[in-house]
């Protein structure tokens, strides 16, 4: 991806195979981060440097597949919530972790208004409903889980980047990557259409 002073839009996705999306408009960039964690926040710090040194803040979008143990496959989510997904215990982690609200400006909200339900928690692995982990924060009951939009969501927060988020479901977390891996071909076009419409609105 090559960055100049005309970016207005970046979609940020994991797995560019989560993607089936092309654009001749020349202020929309795609950049691939990675999965998980650690690889998002390490190529955003990285995107970061690069814009700031062009003096741009372009709006910052998140698309790709999430698991969800209420949403059928396919069904497509516009995150608002965002929330560490490997942290539960009550106490330090708890009290030391920032929950994150908002479309475009991100807010922190304090964990007494924050609302699991309707929330999208990032975590280092895919959600099983069959391990130990999942049984522990089963009535959490989240909207959907991801393995990056957390850590988008916190960075952009700290260095004030308008941050969107766009989500398919892709599993229901009843069984293992496998499963993502095979219906990505499905669901990759139909959220390159979400994509294109989203932005045909963002720009009105």
């Amino acid at each position: 991806m090559i960055l100049n002073k005309g970016i207005k839009t970046i979609i940020l996705v994991a797995n560019k195979n989560e993607l089936s999306f092309t654009t001749d408009d020349s202020s929309i960039a795609l950049y691939e981060i990675g999965v998980g964690k650690v690889n998002a926040t390490v190529s955003l710090a990285i995107l970061h440097q690069e814009i700031s040194a062009l003096g741009i803040t372009p709006i910052l979008l998140n698309v790709g597949t999430v698991g969800s143990t209420r949403f059928p496959i396919e069904h497509v989510l516009y995150p608002e919530n965002f929330a560490q997904g490997d942290a539960y215990t009550d106490g330090f982690f708890l009290e030391n972790t920032t929950f994150l609200s908002g479309k475009g400006t991100l807010k922190s909200v304090d964990i007494s208004d924050f609302d699991y339900s309707q929330a999208i928690l990032t975590s280092d692995r895919f959600i099983n409903v069959n391990t130990a982990f999942y049984k522990d924060i089963e009535h959490l009951n989240p909207e959907a889980f991801d393995m990056e939009a957390y850590a988008l969501a916190y960075f952009c927060y700290l260095h004030k980047l308008p941050f969107y988020a766009i989500k398919i479901v892709s599993d229901n977390c009843d069984g293992t990557v496998k499963d993502w891996e095979s219906i990505l071909s499905r669901i990759s076009g139909k959220l390159g259409n979400i994509l294109t419409e989203f932005l045909s609105n963002l720009e009105q």
